[in-house]
């Protein structure tokens, strides 16, 4: 009966371990990984990429916009 308990209590904690993962990758990680500091700098990070991809966004837009000009002042010209 012994040997009974002590392996569904090692299955267990293999079952348990196997839910704890190594990451701090909420999509990757198991069950029992939340770490909320982790969480937040990810979140940081996301927030950071957003803006630096956002401002990229307007660059171009501006850059589109001037281009445009500079082309209907060319066709202008050549009329």
């Amino acid at each position: 009966m012994k040997k009974i308990y002590l392996v569904t209590t090692g299955m267990i904690l293999l079952l348990l371990n196997g839910c704890a993962g190594g990451t701090t990758d909420p999509r990757q990680g198991g069950l029992f990984s939340y770490n909320p500091t982790a969480y937040e700098q990810r979140l940081s990070d996301r927030e950071r990429q957003l803006s630096s991809i956002e401002k990229d966004t307007a660059a171009q837009k501006r850059k589109n916009a001037r281009l445009k000009r500079n082309l209907a002042s060319e066709k202008s010209k050549m009329q």
